[in-house]
C-alpha cells in the first residue's frame, strides 16, 4: 500500500422547504417548494503518517463557501476527527439551487434579494452540526489505501459561456482510493462548469448536474464491484464520489444543454460520469505515494474602483433596454437572452457596489495540496478559464488541478478581455484585471514553493 490512509462519508444536509434559495438574482426572495434531489456534504480524509499531514476535503452543495462558514466547519471537523492540525478545504459545488442561508455575500453591495445574515444563523448552525456528525464517522472508516490518479477530456458537458469558441479548460481530474482488494473507496473528480442547467424558475432543492454525476458514477462503480462479488467476498458499499468545482468563472452548459430541466441535468451529469468512468477503466492511472504536503498563503489584492453612481445607474438602464430588445426576438433561457439578462444583472450589482463602496483591499486564502507529482491548487473565487490554463501550464507539477470556490467566496476573477467587453462577470467582480493577474501569479508562485518545500520529518502521533 502507499503508506496513506483514507476515509470518506457523505451526508444529506437538505434544509426544509419554505426557506430562501440562492443563485439567481431573478428569483428575488423566492423560497424552496420542496426537494428534487438532496443537497449533500461529501467528506474525504487523507492521512499520511510519514509527513504527519491530514487533509479533509468537504464538497458542499452550496453557491459559495464563505469565510465564516468555512472556518466553523474546519473547527468542527478537526475536533470530530481528533486532528486539530488537519487542513480542511470547504469546496462549494456552486449549484444555483441551494440555500441562501448558507451563503453570506462578500460585501454589502451584493446583498440584493437574499436573506439577511441574522435570519440564517440557525440554519448555518444546523448545517455545521450535521457535517460535524458525519465527520465523526470518519475515524472508524479510516483504512490503508492505494491512490491512483488520471486526467481526461470532457466532451459535451460545458464550454465557454460567452461564445462557443472561447477559452475553456476541457480537462477533468480523478483521484481514486483503492482498498487492499482493489475496490474503490472514494473518487475525487473535478471539472469547471457552472451548475446552472436549472434556471431561476426552479424552486426545488437540487445539486444540479454535479449531483447527477455523483450518483451516476457511484452507481456505476457499485455495479462493477457487485459483478465481481462472491458469497465469500460480498460486494462492498458504493464508493463515495466527491466533486470539486474547477475554474468555472466563464464556463457553463449554456451552448450545449438542450433544455433547463431536471432530465437535462441528469443527462449532462450522466455524460460526465461516463467519461470519468471511461478514464478510470481505460487509461493507465498514475499510482501516487506520499508525502502528502500542504502549502498555504494569504494574498492581499486591491479592489477595483467603483463607477460614479450616475454612470452606474445609466449603464444599468442601458443594459435593461438591451435585454428587453433581445427578448423581443429570443425566448427566455436561450443563449442570447441569458447573455443579455446577465449583462443587466451585472449592471444592477455594479450600481449597488457604487452605492455601497468596496474596501480598499481584500485577503484571499490560497492552498496547494500535493501528492507525489500531482497538485491541487485551491482558490476562494470564480476563476476564468484563461487563468486556470495558464496556472496549469506554468505549474512545476506533472498534473495540476485548479479548484475554485474554496474556503471563502470573493466572487469572479475575470480576465482583461472580459473587462474590455463589459460582461456580467467583470461587472460584478470586486477586482480589475490587474488584481486578477496578481492572483494568478500568486497561485503559480505557491505551486513553485510547494514543489521545493522540504519534507517534514515524521513524528509519532497517537492514533
Amino acid at each position: 500500500m502507499s503508506g496513506l490512509r483514507a476515509a470518506a462519508v457523505r451526508a444529506d444536509v437538505t434544509p426544509p422547504p419554505g426557506t430562501p434559495l440562492a443563485g439567481y438574482g431573478a428569483r428575488g426572495d423566492a423560497v424552496s417548494q420542496g426537494v428534487h434531489d438532496p443537497l449533500e456534504a461529501t467528506l474525504v480524509w487523507l492521512s499520511d503518517d510519514t509527513s504527519d499531514r491530514d487533509v479533509v476535503w468537504i464538497g458542499l452543495d452550496v453557491v459559495g463557501a464563505d469565510g465564516e462558514i468555512s472556518a466553523a466547519l474546519a473547527a468542527a471537523v478537526t475536533t470530530a476527527i481528533g486532528r486539530p492540525r488537519a487542513t480542511v478545504l470547504v469546496c462549494a459545488s456552486h449549484t444555483h439551487s441551494s440555500a441562501a442561508a448558507w451563503f453570506v455575500r462578500p460585501t454589502a453591495g451584493f446583498d440584493v434579494g437574499t436573506a439577511g445574515k441574522d435570519e440564517a444563523v440557525a440554519a448555518r448552525r444546523t448545517l455545521v452540526d450535521r457535517i460535524a456528525a458525519a465527520a465523526g464517522r470518519l475515524p472508524g472508516a479510516l483504512r490503508d489505501v492505494r491512490l491512483v490518479a488520471t486526467e481526461g477530456r470532457v466532451d459535451g458537458v460545458g464550454g465557454n459561456r460567452h461564445r462557443p469558441d472561447g477559452p475553456h479548460d476541457r480537462t477533468f481530474g480523478v483521484l481514486t482510493a483503492l482498498d487492499e482488494n482493489g475496490t474503490a473507496v472514494f473518487v475525487v473528480t473535478d471539472y469547471g462548469c457552472h451548475p446552472t442547467v436549472l434556471g431561476h424558475d426552479n424552486l426545488l432543492w437540487s445539486a444540479d448536474w454535479p449531483g447527477a454525476a455523483r450518483r451516476a458514477l457511484s452507481g456505476a462503480l457499485s455495479s462493477l464491484a457487485s459483478s465481481l462479488g462472491t458469497a465469500e467476498n460480498p460486494a462492498p458499499e458504493a464508493p463515495t464520489v466527491l466533486f470539486l468545482q474547477g475554474a468555472a468563472g466563464d464556463s457553463s452548459a449554456r451552448f450545449v444543454r438542450r433544455s433547463q430541466t431536471f432530465a437535462e441535468a441528469d443527462r449532462l451529469g450522466g455524460r460526465y460520469a461516463a467519461q470519468v468512468l471511461d478514464a478510470l477503466l481505460a487509461a493507465p492511472p498514475a499510482e501516487l505515494s506520499g508525502p502528502l504536503t500542504v502549502a498555504r498563503r494569504t494574498v492581499t489584492l486591491p479592489t477595483k474602483r467603483t463607477l460614479p453612481l450616475a454612470l452606474a445607474s445609466e449603464r444599468e438602464q442601458s443594459a435593461r433596454a438591451a435585454w428587453n430588445e433581445v427578448r423581443r426576438t429570443h425566448p427566455d433561457g436561450s443563449p442570447d437572452e441569458r447573455l443579455a439578462r446577465t449583462r443587466h444583472e451585472g449592471a444592477v450589482v455594479d450600481r449597488h457596489l457604487a452605492e455601497a463602496g468596496l474596501p480598499a483591499t481584500l485577503d484571499l486564502p490560497l492552498t496547494v495540496v500535493t501528492l507525489g507529482d500531482r497538485a491541487w491548487v485551491h482558490l476562494p473565487v470564480e476563476l476564468f478559464a484563461s487563468f486556470a490554463l495558464r496556472i496549469r501550464a506554468r505549474s512545476p507539477f506533472v498534473a495540476t488541478r485548479v479548484i475554485g470556490y474554496t474556503n471563502g467566496y470573493l466572487g469572479y476573477i475575470a480576465d482583461a478581455e472580459a473587462h474590455r467587453n463589459g460582461v456580467y462577470e467583470a461587472g460584478v467582480s470586486m477586482f480589475d484585471d490587474e488584481g486578477s493577474e496578481q492572483l494568478c501569479e500568486a497561485a503559480i508562485d505557491l505551486l513553485r514553493e510547494a514543489a521545493v518545500r522540504p519534507t517534514p520529518a515524521p513524528t509519532a502521533v497517537p492514533r
